[in-house]
C-alpha cells in the first residue's frame, strides 16, 4: 500500500547515463578484439560494469554472438550446474484496482470475473500442484486493499505451508509476486518466511511507463521502481525483477 514516508527516490535511475552508455557500446561493438576483451574478463567471473555489459547488448556479428552465448552458457553451468528450478504459480485473487493496459485483470474490464480463493479452495490448488511434482511456487495476486490485503495474501501463505497431501509432501518454497508495498508490510512477508519476492517491471522508460499504467497506485513510477529497496530494508534478502519485453527497446 503506497506511503508518501516510506522511500521513493528513483534517481538511481538515470536515463541520460543508460543512453550514452548504449551510444558509446555501439561503436565498441563493431570492434571484434574489444568485444573478446570484454568476454575474456566475463570469463574470469568477477562481472562487468554496466558499460561493459552494455557493448555486449549491441553485438550484430554472427561469430561474436556465439562466442557471447557459448561463453554464458560455460558460466552458468560452471556456477549453477546443469541445474533448472521450477516453479508452479499459484493465483489466488484477481482483484485489481490499477488500470494496466496490457493485463486483463485492469480494473476497467468489466467481462473479468473477479474472485479471490477461500482457503478450502487453497488445499485442492496446492494438493493439484503437488501431484503434478512441484514444490515450489509463486503465489501471484492483483493489488486491491480491500479485497485482496495483505493479511490475506498471509492466510494463503501460512495455508500452503501447512498443507501436507496423502504421502505427507508438502510445498517447500514460496516465492511471491505481489504489488510494490511498505518496508513494515515486507517485514511481515519476511516473517511469513517467502521465499523471493518478485516484482515485475515492465518497463524503466518513463514515458512509456507512464502510457501503460494510467490509473491506480502502480502508476506512481517512483513508488515502484523503489519498492525492491524496501523488501530488502524490510529483511528480504533474495528479490527478483523482471522486464516485459516489447514495450520499448528493452536495452
Amino acid at each position: 500500500m503506497y506511503s508518501k514516508t516510506e522511500f521513493q527516490d528513483s534517481s538511481f535511475i538515470d536515463d541520460a547515463e543508460i543512453l550514452s552508455s548504449l551510444e558509446e557500446a555501439k561503436r565498441l561493438a563493431k570492434d571484434a578484439g574489444a568485444v573478446r576483451a570484454l568476454l575474456d574478463k566475463a570469463r574470469e567471473c568477477h562481472g562487468l560494469t554496466h558499460r561493459e555489459a552494455a557493448v555486449l547488448l549491441e553485438i550484430t556479428d554472427p561469430q561474436l554472438e556465439h562466442e557471447l552465448y557459448s561463453l554464458a552458457k560455460e558460466i552458468k553451468e560452471r556456477i549453477y550446474g546443469r541445474r533448472i528450478v521450477l516453479f508452479a504459480p499459484l493465483y489466488v485473487s484477481n482483484y485489481c484496482v490499477n488500470g494496466c493496459v496490457y493485463c486483463g485483470f485492469h480494473a476497467g474490464n468489466s467481462c473479468m470475473f473477479r474472485k479471490k480463493l477461500t482457503m478450502e479452495e487453497i488445499d485442492r490448488e496446492t494438493g493439484a500442484i503437488l501431484a503434478l511434482g512441484h514444490k515450489r511456487i509463486a503465489m501471484e495476486a492483483g493489488e486491491d486493499p480491500v479485497n485482496c490485503p495483505l493479511d490475506y495474501i498471509l492466510d494463503c501463505i501460512h495455508r500452503v505451508y501447512a498443507y501436507r497431501n496423502d504421502r505427507g509432501d508438502s510445498i517447500r518454497r514460496i516465492n511471491v509476486n505481489i504489488a510494490a508495498t511498505t518496508v513494515e508490510e515486507y517485514r511481515r512477508l519476511k516473517a511469513a518466511q517467502i521465499g523471493t519476492f518478485i516484482l515485475f517491471q515492465e518497463t524503466f522508460h518513463r514515458p512509456t511507463y507512464a502510457k501503460m499504467h494510467p490509473k491506480g497506485p502502480k502508476s506512481n513510477y517512483d513508488w515502484h521502481t523503489t519498492a525492491l529497496h524496501r523488501a530488502q530494508e524490510g529483511g528480504i534478502d533474495d528479490v527478483g525483477t523482471g522486464v516485459l519485453y516489447g514495450l520499448y527497446d528493452y536495452k
